[in-house]
């Protein structure tokens, strides 16, 4: 019977051609698209009331927008970076303590990282 074994260079080799393959896949990314979402009437009657901005509303639909997105593929976390938002960090930073103020998200925050919610209410 022969010895299928791979050892050596060829080993190294097939090593480097899957992590490669790898990376490739992860870039990509995912062409789920999402086409509508749920906006809680809570959410909607703290906001008014609240007087929020529109900035304090683009991250509010963009978090169950995201939500919504992380449920369907089980994934982790919602990371409030500027990428996700779309949103400059003062106005973002804003909005984010205006929805923590009105409890409807919670966030775990970390020096020098982007604003991660932890819980939606």
């Amino acid at each position: 019977m022969p010895n299928l074994a791979i050892s050596g260079p060829a080993l190294e080799a097939l090593k480097k051609e899957l992590e490669a393959h790898m990376m490739r896949t992860r870039k990509q990314g995912s062409s789920f698209k999402v086409q509508w979402v749920k906006l809680p009437f809570r959410w909607i009657k703290l906001l008014r009331e609240a007087k929020a901005n529109g900035a304090t509303y683009d991250l509010a639909h963009t978090i169950l927008v995201e939500n919504f997105r992380l449920e369907q593929m089980a994934a982790g976390e919602i990371i409030l970076s500027e990428k996700v938002t779309g949103l400059p960090q003062a106005s973002r930073r804003r909005a984010t303590a205006t929805l923590v103020k009105l409890n409807l998200i919670k966030v775990r925050r970390k020096i020098g990282r982007a604003p991660r919610v932890v819980d939606l209410y």
